[in-house]
């Protein structure tokens, strides 16, 4: 020992004394971190408006509330610019790829900018990011694409919804942790957000948002409803501001297994929640009208009688309040719509048969959107697998006994995911996945019918 007390010395006042000291240390912690791969963990400050050189780089996302975010991502929010061609055969419509960088649009909503162009959030399958697209014209020929959450497994259920400001706010589901989250736009083409959860899930052992849907309130505060996939139940997350830092959760059926394939729209003239979903366990469409905000009082209705598979549910209100209800019913293989007039499904409901399904299982209607143009027809999306086409079906009257096939592109055989929106001068927008080429698609219809 006596004999290493002169070298302990020398290492001493060489390393511990020099006014190197720090830059070892630096050169250490750094060395250490690639070797071992350490994670470095940034505590969240939701709420606060992101920093210019945030966590992940230039304009990077704020974060969760009340939870920590680990990440070695790099990315600087804008990941692209967007040049598209039309891809369309029908005159009346332009089609523009947006993305096609690898199974992307496998789950996409679309909503118009302050501007009046279409913005799109959307599920990179392979990537497992939530991306926004967001068009710098009404064909979409020019647009920006946007990563707003990675490195985990994000936006397999997306829903987007935009206010009459132009505030963007995105629900979605966490995969990896089973979290139910709601991103808010900081900038109106959404460079900037905040991330919030609002409810949490077990991970892969159990999520919640699944399914998940979101409106605004008049006062502009988000609502989202959506599937608790632990307890099997329908759920309803209130936000107390528009920035979603509170909100309040409610489970409001819970009977049996209930919540799946959900759509929410918030009433016209109260606010008040209008859930449509499947009750799996009765194998029937179920619709909730909330006589409240937060729906601790409701009327429920059965609007149909359907098989144990479920499909997507749409729902859309009209001006003069009257409730339109696109499904699938698998017990007789029909594309249906329901129609409540004064919104009252118990006693003013007619159930129309859009499109049968002869040859099974060729044709698949399941994932379908549901919109009423500027002249009160309804339009519902469709995809039949038999052709390869997808289309829209035209209600020519009140109650669709006259319609039309309508198509819009032919698209692989795997099935496609939909979502349509239109503006005050009726212009049709359509955001749709193509499983040819693994890519999210945008037709813009020059008017009210897409023929």
């Amino acid at each position: 020992m006596q004999k290493l007390k002169p070298f302990l010395t020398f290492v001493f006042n060489k390393i511990f004394k020099s006014q190197f000291f720090i830059y070892w240390v630096l050169a250490t912690t750094i060395v250490l971190v690639i070797i071992f791969n350490v994670n470095v963990k940034f505590l969240s400050e939701g709420g606060k408006v992101a920093p210019e050189k945030g966590e992940f780089g230039d304009k990077g996302i704020v974060g969760e509330l009340e939870t920590i975010i680990t990440s070695d991502n790099k990315y600087q929010g804008i990941e692209g610019d967007v040049s598209s061609e039309n891809y369309s055969k029908n005159k009346n419509v332009f089609i523009s790829e947006l993305d096609n960088d690898g199974l992307v649009g496998y789950a996409n909503s679309i909503g118009l900018s302050k501007e009046g162009f279409p913005i799109v959030s959307y599920h990179h399958l392979n990537a497992g990011d939530l991306k926004l697209a967001y068009c710098e014209n009404l064909d979409c020929s020019s647009a920006k694409i946007h990563l707003l959450d990675w490195a985990g497994d994000f936006g397999y259920f997306t829903d987007l919804v935009v206010s009459n400001s132009g505030k963007v706010y995105i629900s979605y589901l966490d995969r990896k942790n089973g979290d139910l989250r709601v991103i808010r736009c900081i900038d109106y083409k959404c460079g900037r957000a905040q991330i919030n959860v609002i409810d949490k899930g077990a991970g892969k052992a159990g999520y919640v948002g699944e399914y998940n849907s979101i409106d605004l309130t008049k006062q502009g505060y988000p609502v989202i409803g959506y599937f608790d996939n632990n307890l099997n139940n329908l759920k309803l997350a209130v936000c107390e501001d528009a920035d979603c830092d509170i909100s309040v959760i409610k489970e409001v059926d819970t009977e049996g297994m209930v919540g799946e394939y959900l759509d929410l729209s918030l009433d016209n003239n109260t606010d008040m929640p209008i859930v449509v979903y499947q009750d799996r366990t009765n194998m029937q469409v179920k619709l909730i009208q909330c006589l409240d905000l937060y729906c601790e009082n409701y009327e429920s209705s059965i609007i149909d009688d359907v098989a144990k598979r479920g499909g997507d549910i749409s729902i859309f209100q009209d001006t003069s309040n009257t409730l339109y209800i696109s499904y699938y019913d698998f017990n007789f293989n029909y594309l249906k719509l329901a129609i409540c007039k004064d919104s009252n499904c118990n006693e003013n409901k007619t159930i129309i048969k859009l499109i049968e399904a002869k040859i099974l299982p060729g044709l698949f209607y399941s994932w379908n959107s549901l919109i009423v143009n500027n002249s009160g027809n309804a339009l519902i999306s469709f995809y039949d697998m038999n052709t390869k086409n997808f289309g829209i079906v035209y209600c020519d009257d009140e109650f669709c006994k006259d319609k039309e096939i309508i198509n819009i592109d032919k698209i692989g055989s795997i099935g496609t995911y939909a979502s349509m929106v239109s503006d005050s001068n009726g212009r049709i927008f359509i955001s749709y996945y193509d499983s040819s080429r693994g890519s999210l698609k945008v037709a813009q219809c020059e008017n009210n019918k897409c023929n």
